[in-house]
């Protein structure tokens, strides 16, 4: 009897022993499980937080592209020195305005300036303080004109002004007669004082032309047909030749107690090394 008993305890005992051994199976089946999760979860954590930042770093990249190509372009449109739109810009917008004038049956007008005796201020203090003469000229313009309008810097001391959609060819020799008077005020540039005159040359849309370059042209030969008349004059573009000296106005004479280095830088520089005072 107990030869039979003995089987089926060895058997119960088996039994158990397998049981327990599953419990720790699954225990560590739980347990690598787990452990795998977290180590996926970790995964994934990581490959979002990486795929997070590729894109932030993305996005990064293309507003710097986006920032240095609008940067780019701002300065392909731009001259260097005066930060005014370069001659290309220039044309293309007198041509819309040309447009727009025609569209309304309106007038607009370019103005041609040339500042007086520059080659002067060059020669005799050097291009440094010629290149600030130029920077000061254009924020002279600037100053007096809309926000509709544009100046530009056409080459050298020669700057062109588009003045869209104006009423009468009075406004023209208004604006003319401020850009003037703006320029004529004393500034110091370079550590020399400075009363710079300009030669301006005026032409309207439609009476002086239907195209931009005509435009531009008849602008400049008004702006040389003012330098006849003397510095810090505008003059109107004029077929009649005759009497293109009616169509001329002039600044009014500087006080002669103020340095005016437009015409005559050499006495200024003169002035300012001995101390004493030069009139014209």
């Amino acid at each position: 009897m107990r030869s039979a008993e003995q089987p089926v305890t060895q058997l119960h005992q088996d039994i158990k022993t397998l049981h327990t051994e599953i419990v720790e199976l699954r225990k560590a089946l739980a347990t690598t499980t787990h452990t795998l999760a977290e180590l996926r979860v970790a995964q994934l954590l990581k490959a979002n937080e990486y795929l997070t930042g590729e894109a932030l770093r993305s996005d990064r990249l293309a507003d710097t592209a986006k920032s240095d190509l609008a940067e780019l372009t701002r300065t392909s449109q731009r001259d260097v020195l005066t930060n005014t739109v370069n001659r290309t810009v220039m044309l293309e917008r007198v041509k819309h305005a040309i447009a727009m004038a025609q569209r309304n049956d309106s007038r607009m007008a370019v103005l041609f300036l040339d500042l007086d005796d520059f080659k002067h201020i060059n020669d005799e203090l050097g291009h440094a303080t010629g290149d600030d003469v130029l920077k000061h000229t254009a924020r002279c313009m600037e100053s007096v004109l809309r926000d509709t309008d544009t100046v530009s810097r056409h080459g050298g001391d020669e700057f062109l002004v588009l003045l869209a959609g104006i009423a009468q060819a009075s406004d023209a020799a208004q604006v003319a007669t401020k850009i003037l008077k703006a320029l004529a005020l004393p500034c110091k540039l370079g550590g020399h004082t400075f009363r710079l005159s300009a030669s301006l040359g005026v032409a309207i849309y439609p009476e002086d032309g239907r195209e931009a370059s005509k435009l531009i042209d008849h602008a400049d030969s008004a702006m040389y047909l003012s330098k006849k008349h003397g510095p810090g004059c505008f003059a109107f573009h004029t077929t009649d030749h005759k009497n293109a000296g009616k169509k001329a106005e002039k600044m009014p004479p500087a006080p002669s107690h103020l340095s005016d280095l437009a015409n005559n830088a050499r006495a200024t520089e003169i002035q300012e090394k001995s101390g004493k005072n030069i009139s014209k």
